[in-house]
């Protein structure tokens, strides 16, 4: 304006106008449990607002971050740490877990037969519960006897075996 305004003279001071960071930004992921399946789970998370907005997560605790998507596939658990940032909002940051338990394999003898005084069958199994080529260890052992009648065969192995959680059913050599 004029500095000369009828009986006044006229200063002008300037001002500042401060626009601080908004609150209202927040940011969400989705947390995954599941039984192993072979397949790749773990999806982006979502923040409130959108433009301009910088998604980063952190496996490790916060040590290092990315914007790739966490995935789990195999057996095990992650945290996930996960922030959004935006220059005009307080960055928002939430946590989630992504975990896959072993899916129950068996492994189960199978039946054989055989005369008194020939030699023993080949001693085999039959696997029921893996996923595509996949495979696990076991052996396969019988009773001690040969005299006629029916002997136990026993499958064995470990039972934590990577993806899966093996268990062993018997079977009966006559």
């Amino acid at each position: 304006g004029e500095a000369a305004q009828g009986n006044y003279t006229v200063s002008y001071v300037t001002g500042t106008l401060t626009i601080t960071k908004s609150g209202d930004l927040s940011v969400s992921g989705t947390p995954y449990e599941g039984i192993y399946d072979a397949e790749v789970h773990g999806t982006a998370a979502t923040a409130s607002v959108t433009e301009g907005t910088t998604v980063s997560y952190s496996v490790d605790g916060g040590t290092t971050w990315s914007t790739d998507v966490p995935t789990i596939k195999d057996v095990g658990e992650i945290t996930v740490q996960v922030k959004a940032e935006n220059s005009n909002y307080e960055t928002a940051t939430a946590s989630y877990t992504l975990k896959v338990t072993p899916k129950a394999v068996t492994v189960t003898a199978d039946n054989k037969t055989k005369t008194y005084g020939d030699a023993d069958p080949e001693l085999t199994a039959t696997v029921s519960g893996t996923l595509g080529s996949d495979t696990v260890s076991y052996s396969v052992s019988r009773a001690s006897g040969e005299e006629a009648g029916s002997y136990t065969i026993t499958p064995s192995g470990e039972a934590a075996q990577g993806n899966y959680t093996v268990s062993y059913v018997t079977g009966t050599l006559t």
